[in-house]
């Protein structure tokens, strides 16, 4: 049998692998404008979709801003204010919160910008930090903390009125000073003063922490008042003499002299001394309790510290135990 021949040539449109392709891209003004056309009507298209689609977000959004926003439902009825354990404020009272809120009390819940109420009332030096959240159907809750005040400032360069309902500065026990308001007389008004004879405006920034150097002393004498048992008689003003001495007036009168440390020992001292001079019918005028030993004082009526009694001694030993070192007896128990 005879094998059949092959030949190698091409038939047809049959082409190699290695055959090259010449591709042709025809275009014309004409060309181009159809197909300019097209993809503007595909835009346009889009376009109407869109449109629609917003519109549709826009009246959704609207129904539901009228519903939440202008909805007697959600009216405003309830503000409480609390501090972050639920309970009451010291200072701060409900209505000057609201005050300073600025919250329409004629709107609804949905209304109010949380975070402006927020920036406002955080932004009073008075508030240390607040949080205000929405509660259905018609509660705005406000929670802060506030500054407790402790004592009142007073320095004449400034103007700083001390004891002063309007005008006057308050510290509280981190040294950070705020304005007084009417609101806080009921709290305040029997605070003592602090009292600074020169000081820079650039120490007491409201709001920030005291910069002068011999305030904190004076404010750390004044937080040590908590563990005295005051009957009758309470700090009136504390004067910065000078870096070593605290001259303090009490509201019974009586002129005493506190180094700028050791407070709690001075403290119980004036303490003993004081009870010592009612035992004997008479009251305290001046001491100073600088010394660690044989203080000076004075009597109102001018007589001079009289011998103790044995059994007075001994209960006077007795009270001292408390944390005063056995020279603080001397006060009461020199012999003249």
């Amino acid at each position: 049998m005879f094998r059949k021949k092959k030949t190698t040539r091409v038939r047809g449109n049959r082409r190699s692998k290695n055959d090259r392709v010449l591709h042709l891209k025809v275009t014309s003004p004409r060309i181009v404008f159809f197909q300019s056309l097209k993809a503007l009507r595909g835009m346009t298209k889009t376009l109407i979709i869109l449109s629609v689609v917003g519109v549709g977000i826009w009246y959704g959004s609207m129904a539901i801003h009228k519903h939440f926003n202008d909805n007697e439902e959600f009216a405003v009825q309830y503000v409480p204010v609390t501090d972050f354990e639920g309970g009451e404020t010291q200072v701060l009272s409900k209505k000057r919160v609201w005050e300073l809120s600025g919250i329409d009390f004629d709107s609804t819940i949905f209304q109010a910008d949380l975070d402006d109420v927020e920036k406002k009332l955080g932004d009073r030096p008075e508030v240390i930090r607040v949080e205000v959240t929405r509660k259905l159907p018609h509660t705005i809750e406000i929670k802060l903390e506030e500054r407790v005040p402790i004592a009142w400032l007073s320095c004449t360069n400034l103007g700083l009125a001390g004891r002063n309902p309007y005008k006057g500065v308050l510290l509280d026990e981190h040294g950070v000073p705020f304005q007084s308001h009417m609101g806080f007389w009921n709290i305040a008004k029997t605070l003592p003063v602090i009292e600074l004879r020169e000081t820079g405006a650039s120490d007491f920034v409201l709001g920030q922490k005291m910069a002068n150097k011999d305030a904190p002393r004076a404010l750390d004498f004044v937080k040590k008042l908590k563990s005295i048992n005051m009957q009758g008689w309470a700090i009136d003003r504390v004067y910065v003499e000078n870096y070593y001495t605290l001259n303090v007036l009490t509201t019974d009168g009586v002129q005493a002299q506190f180094s700028m440390y050791d407070h709690d020992i001075q403290l119980n001292k004036y303490v003993l001394a004081r009870d010592h001079a009612i035992s004997h019918g008479e009251e305290l005028a001046w001491i100073d309790l600088r010394p660690k030993t044989n203080n000076p004082c004075r009597y109102k009526s001018g007589g001079a510290v009289e011998i103790h009694r044995p059994h007075e001694r001994r209960q006077i030993e007795q009270r001292s135990q408390g944390g005063l070192d056995s020279t603080t007896r001397s006060i009461l128990g020199r012999d003249n």
